[in-house]
C-alpha cells in the first residue's frame, strides 16, 4: 500500500495539472489544454508524485486515489448511482486505487495474478468505466473509497518481526534459579577424561 504524506496543499500550478491527472489525460493533452511543453509537464507531474509521497512508478489510478483522497482533485458527479458491487469487486477496487503493481494489486484483492486482467475488466465494464482512472473517480463519487486524512501505511512500513522471547530457566525445589556457568578452556575436555575414568597402560 502507498503512504500518502500529510504536506500542504498543492500549489495552483500542480493543481491544475492534477485535475487533468484524475480524469487520465496524457502528457500531452494536459501540455496542450494548459499551453507548456511536455517536458514542463512531466516534470510538473513528477513534482505532484513526490508532494503525495508516492513512489516514481506509482500508477495513475494511484495517482488519482491520492488526489481526490486528499481534496486535491474533484470527482465529478457521475449522474448515476454506484452498481451492486460484490465484496470481491470492493476489495479489487481498493487494490487498483492503492496499489501499483500488478502482482501487488493481485495479492491485495486475494485473487490469482492470471485472473488479474479479466477480473479488471469485468470491474470496469459493471460500474462502466473506460479505464482504471475513471474508476477510481467513480468510486470516490460514490463513496466507495475512503478520502485520506492520515497516511496509509505501505506494507514495506509494517512493524518489524518482535525478537524471540528468552525462556528463564526452571527454578530449583528450594526456590533458586539455576545459573548457567561458561566452560573455561579446556575444563570440557578435562571433564570428558574424569568421566571415563582412569586411563589402563597398554601392556
Amino acid at each position: 500500500m502507498t503512504e500518502i504524506s500529510k504536506t500542504a496543499p498543492l500549489i495552483p500550478s500542480l493543481r491544475r495539472v492534477a485535475e487533468h491527472l484524475v480524469r487520465n489525460a496524457t502528457n500531452t493533452d494536459i501540455a496542450a489544454a494548459e499551453g507548456l511543453s511536455a517536458s514542463t509537464v512531466h516534470a510538473y507531474v513528477k513534482d505532484i508524485r513526490k508532494h503525495l509521497g508516492l513512489p516514481a512508478r506509482a500508477s495513475r489510478a494511484a495517482v488519482a486515489h491520492a488526489l481526490l483522497g486528499r481534496g486535491e482533485a474533484t470527482a465529478s458527479d457521475p449522474g448515476r448511482p454506484a452498481p451492486a458491487f460484490t465484496s470481491d469487486e470492493t476489495l479489487l477496487l481498493r487494490a487498483i486505487a492503492t496499489r501499483s503493481r500488478q502482482a501487488d494489486i493481485a495479492l491485495a484483492a486475494k485473487i490469482a495474478p492470471a485472473d488479474l486482467h479479466s477480473k479488471t475488466e469485468a470491474l470496469l465494464s459493471t460500474a462502466r468505466a473506460t479505464d482504471p482512472v475513471h474508476l477510481i473517480r467513480l468510486g470516490h463519487a460514490w463513496g466507495l473509497l475512503e478520502s485520506l486524512g492520515e497516511s496509509e501505511p505501505t506494507p514495506a512500513s509494517a512493524s518489524p518481526p518482535r525478537p524471540a522471547r528468552r525462556t528463564a530457566p526452571l527454578a530449583q525445589p528450594d526456590g533458586r534459579t539455576p545459573t548457567t556457568r561458561t566452560p573455561r578452556p579446556g575444563q570440557a575436555a578435562r571433564n570428558r577424561a574424569v568421566s571415563r575414568g582412569p586411563v589402563k597402560a597398554s601392556p
